[in-house]
């Protein structure tokens, strides 16, 4: 009984810290991964001018000079 007051907060933090180094360390893991990933991305995107074009088409909107966008709605009405 006496090793349980005498020890017991202690194994208590210890067990937080224990479950604490977990949780970063999978945080750590799952960053590195999408960094990876990341930086294939940018490689992709340096080396492929007609991948970076369509990337920026696609995502950002961009147009060619004298292009045109006309995006359509779910109801077949058109934008400009």
């Amino acid at each position: 009984m006496a090793a349980a007051v005498v020890y017991g907060p202690g194994l208590l933090r210890w067990a937080e810290l224990k479950a604490n180094e977990a949780r970063l360390s999978a945080e750590v893991r799952d960053l590195k991964e999408e960094n990876r990933m990341l930086t294939q991305e940018i490689d992709r995107l340096r080396k492929d001018p007609a991948y970076a074009e369509s990337v920026a088409r696609e995502q950002l909107g961009f147009t060619r000079p004298g292009e045109k966008i006309i995006r359509l709605n779910p109801d077949g009405s058109a934008e400009n």
